[in-house]
């Protein structure tokens, strides 16, 4: 039997297949969003007015500048310690989800959980950034992988799986901007995952109809 081989861009594939290295797409999405990032959350060192111009400002989105639910996500205002963790979380997390949902609907992922996200922040922390609350809904989008059909079968790993849409309500009653965007991501890689399985449902064996040679 000839390896598998990966998925279209569009498609997903088997949850174990990835995480053994066998998808060989790069996620050009998750690579470039964050390349993006880093360049703007450096850029706002020596010009404050970059962070300014982007970041979470209630008097300024009360004034109309919705764009800023977006362009909040694109600057990240943390020590740099924090930053580095928060980058290399988004890249580990996010190229996993960009390998199981396709760049497109990585992109669909990052962007309503992430705007989601900002918009609590507007009202729960306001004047900040940071692109934590888009890697929030990608993690609830792998999450969700766990308790698909196509996730790993062990019940320890699905028990994990199901913890963190709790963690996500917990996180939303206290109050934490994280919590909406983990929820949501959960549910949309959820509708994701069964919208694949509606529409191929003769590739039980797969999160999504991941293509398959046989020899």
């Amino acid at each position: 039997m000839k390896p598998i081989a990966p998925s279209p861009p569009g498609r997903a594939v088997n949850l174990q297949q990835v995480m053994k290295g066998s998808s060989r797409r790069r996620p050009i999405a998750t690579m470039t969003v964050l390349a993006g990032t880093v360049v703007l959350t450096v850029l706002q060192y020596p010009f404050p007015a970059v962070r300014l111009a982007l970041w979470r400002d209630p008097d300024a989105l009360a004034a109309g500048q919705r764009w800023r639910l977006v362009t909040a996500l694109f600057v990240q205002n943390d020590p740099w310690w924090q930053i580095v963790i928060v980058f290399a979380l988004i890249a580990g997390i996010g190229a996993i989800a960009e390998r199981l949902f396709g760049p497109g609907r990585w992109l669909l992922l990052y962007l309503s959980c992430g705007v989601v996200g900002q918009a609590f922040g507007f009202r729960w922390q306001p004047y900040d950034a940071g692109a934590s609350v888009a890697g929030a809904g990608l993690l609830g989008a792998v999450r969700a992988c766990l308790l698909s059909p196509a996730g790993p079968p062990h019940a320890r790993v699905r028990m994990w799986g199901a913890a963190w849409p709790l963690a996500g309500l917990v996180l939303t009653a206290v109050g934490d901007m994280h919590g909406p965007p983990l929820l949501l991501g959960f549910g949309l890689g959820a509708l994701l995952l069964w919208r694949d399985r509606r529409h191929h449902p003769d590739d039980r064996a797969a999160v999504g109809p991941a293509r398959r040679l046989r020899a």
